[in-house]
């Protein structure tokens, strides 16, 4: 029986998806649960499984087109079965007369690039010599002589401009079209610094604890090593327990302190950024929250993240010290009140007990929407995620 492809609802308030593209052609065979297309939210780019086994066929939409949410964009007919009745072409339907139908209503005139180049150009005999040693299109100026005829002035004019020194005019450039993701992300975070009024704390972080705990760790090869990132992840769900301000988000009403803390960790992929959300995450040991951050993020870079996945955050952690950034700060992911951004760990000369060490060190950012939380929280929330990473909790978790 012949099976719909539709494009599927992978949001409550979604309502279209963009559909990039097919990854099985019309006419090919498909099997149940292999990938089929990949559709792209406003929020992630997903890859869409086969609804059933047979021939994929009747493809209406192609890469680029944006469809509305539960529309028809294909079938799947078990080998040999025939066109359901409603699609299938009418006897009485002649060819021709549906090939002429199909076709597109012909102008009545040809197009004006075609009467431009067609059209008899007035010029003398000077211009057109100086366009063809100049390389200027004729057709494409509008004359200053008698009846519009173009002299050779206009000519030289064109010229002139044809190899003027402005670069912005003469520079190569080419126009990538904004993706739903790209376009999301671009509105989303204008909003966020239109709206939000920013503040940052910094602080260096000793991360010696952490890379004597991860080394301890890598000498049982049965154990999982949770990365940097989880640790810190872990740091932040543990200390957002205390400090119900920063897992916090702002409203007209009121700020809203919500009880579960939901991390969600920024992952960059080459068309946009997303932000998958591990749930509950100060309920997690170490270990379950690493085991949870690996599988989102294998899951973001295989275009396999659903809904649940990235909705519900509560505070965020940027890290981009794999890519050996130092520092930097992030903008808050709306409606979150506040944002981790994190650098790279690395060794640095740091003053001990009077005397000089190289440590492991980090430097971790904390944007804050000053409507809901001021500096002294911010600054106290902070220190005590250098405390919990440079011993506290992490030492016996």
């Amino acid at each position: 029986m012949a099976t719909n492809v539709i494009m599927p609802a992978l949001g409550v308030a979604q309502q279209t998806g963009t559909l990039l593209k097919w990854l099985k052609a019309e006419g090919q065979s498909v099997s149940k649960g292999e990938p089929l297309m990949e559709i792209e939210t406003d929020k992630a780019t997903v890859e869409i499984e086969a609804p059933s086994s047979g021939i994929l066929t009747q493809v209406i939409a192609k890469a680029g087109d944006e469809v509305p949410v539960g529309q028809r964009i294909a079938l799947i007919l078990a080998p040999g079965e025939p066109l359901p009745r409603e699609l299938a072409p009418t006897a009485s339907a002649r060819p021709e007369t549906m090939a002429k139908e199909a076709a597109p209503i012909s102008a009545a005139k040809p197009p004006s690039s075609v009467i431009a180049n067609s059209a008899r150009i007035l010029t003398s005999p000077a211009a057109k010599r100086i366009a063809r040693e100049k390389g200027v299109n004729l057709a494409s100026l509008k004359g200053s002589g008698p009846e519009g005829s173009v002299l050779a002035a206009d000519v030289l004019r064109a010229a002139s401009e044809l190899t003027s020194p402005d670069v912005a005019a003469s520079m190569p450039q080419r126009l990538v079209p904004l993706s739903r993701m790209r376009r999301i992300v671009s509105e989303r975070m204008t909003l966020s610094k239109q709206t939000a009024p920013h503040f940052y704390l910094s602080m260096d972080i000793d991360m010696s604890a952490v890379v004597d705990r991860r080394t301890e760790q890598k000498r049982r090869p049965k154990e999982g090593v949770p990365s940097m990132n989880d640790y810190i992840l872990y740091a932040c769900a543990r200390t957002l327990k205390d400090f119900p301000a920063i897992n916090a988000s702002f409203s007209d009403e009121g700020i809203n302190l919500h009880d579960d803390i939901h991390l969600g960790m920024a992952v960059a992929l080459e068309e946009g950024l997303v932000v998958p959300v591990i749930r509950h995450a100060d309920r997690l040991s170490l270990n379950e929250l690493a085991a949870q951050s690996r599988k989102l993020v294998d899951r973001a870079q295989s275009k396999k993240l659903f809904p649940l996945d990235y909705e519900g955050g509560t505070f965020t952690v940027s890290n981009l010290g794999m890519l050996g950034v130092d520092s930097f700060t992030a903008i808050i992911n709306p409606p979150q009140c506040a944002i981790l951004a994190v650098g790279r760990v690395a060794p640095r000369v740091v003053a001990e007990d009077g005397m000089y060490a190289i440590k492991p060190v980090v430097t971790a950012t904390l944007s804050v929407d000053h409507r809901v939380a001021d500096g002294a929280v911010a600054a106290r929330f902070l220190k005590q995620v250098k405390e919990n990473l440079e011993g506290g909790v992490l030492v016996s978790s």
